[in-house]
């Protein structure tokens, strides 16, 4: 079973990659968009999500969950069934 500090963890060295910065400067609580990721990144993001976790996500949960901490909790529901 995958832990959300595994999920939070993949998603951040995501986000780190694309927008060329370490992972030790990805906060948690801050919204995607002021980490510096525009709209095609996080399709990106969402896509590489997707295929790493196997599961759909709806494009639109980045934006109700523009956050590494609640789209994590998201991913995590859907990888366990419960969205």
């Amino acid at each position: 079973m995958t832990s959300q500090s595994e999920i939070a963890d993949f998603i951040k060295r995501l986000i780190a990659k694309e927008i060329g910065k370490e992972v030790t400067t990805i906060d948690d609580a801050v919204a995607f968009n002021d980490l510096g990721l525009d709209s095609v990144n996080s399709i990106f993001l969402l896509g590489d999500v997707e295929e790493h976790y196997k599961i759909d996500i709806d494009p639109l949960s980045l934006y109700n969950n523009p956050t590494v901490s609640s789209f994590t909790e998201h991913v995590y529901e859907l990888i366990n069934g419960r969205n």
